[in-house]
């Protein structure tokens, strides 16, 4: 769906009977969608995404941000392990870990203390491998957060990456934050 649609869709809906004067509500708007997005692909699996890191056997935790990235070029990190490509490229997007393979698509076990091949958790965006082995890469399959947009963005024909079926849910949501933000009073006059 296109961001100027779902705009659409609030303004001629739900948000019928608010002003809409020189389009300074769009960025309010936009900034809700963007928690309202944030907040439908935190509870379904709207978007899964890979990530693979080489092990190293010093390390034990690895911390799943950019800045250990190959392809971060501004980072000074020594270990780059995060495996990324130039056209995909890791972009601190992990909402959640949901699975994790060994290099030969095994399964392994995750917070599981009683599983001696289990790797663990200790934050969202952490793994943490207790016998990292060099030579050895780990896959993980996470959640990944929506596509931020830039409130003042102008462009309005993007795509915003949603199924159908969670369409009402977001436009019911960003009505109702647009609605509290205004306040009792105000909520009235605007209304009228």
């Amino acid at each position: 769906m296109k961001l100027k649609d779902l705009i659409n869709t609030l303004r001629y809906g739900e948000l019928t009977n608010i002003s809409w004067d020189n389009e300074v509500r769009i960025p309010q708007v936009i900034a809700q969608i963007n928690l309202g997005l944030l907040n439908l692909y935190s509870k379904f699996p709207i978007l899964e995404k890979s990530i693979a890191i080489a092990q190293y056997p010093h390390i034990s935790i690895y911390n799943l941000t950019s800045q250990y990235a190959r392809t971060n070029t501004e980072s000074t990190e020594t270990y780059k392990y995060i495996l990324d490509t130039l056209l995909d490229p890791f972009r601190d997007d992990i909402l959640q870990i949901t699975a994790a393979t060994d290099e030969f698509g095994v399964s392994i076990p995750l917070n599981d203390d009683n599983a001696p091949n289990s790797w663990f958790l200790p934050a969202y965006n952490q793994l943490q491998i207790p016998n990292a082995a060099l030579d050895e890469t780990a896959f993980l399959i996470y959640r990944a957060k929506p596509e931020y947009i830039d409130p003042e963005t102008k462009e309005l024909d993007i795509e915003v990456f949603m199924p159908q079926y969670l369409v009402d849910p977001l436009v019911n949501y960003v009505a109702y934050k647009i609605f509290i933000s205004m306040g009792g009073e105000n909520a009235q006059i605007a209304s009228i």
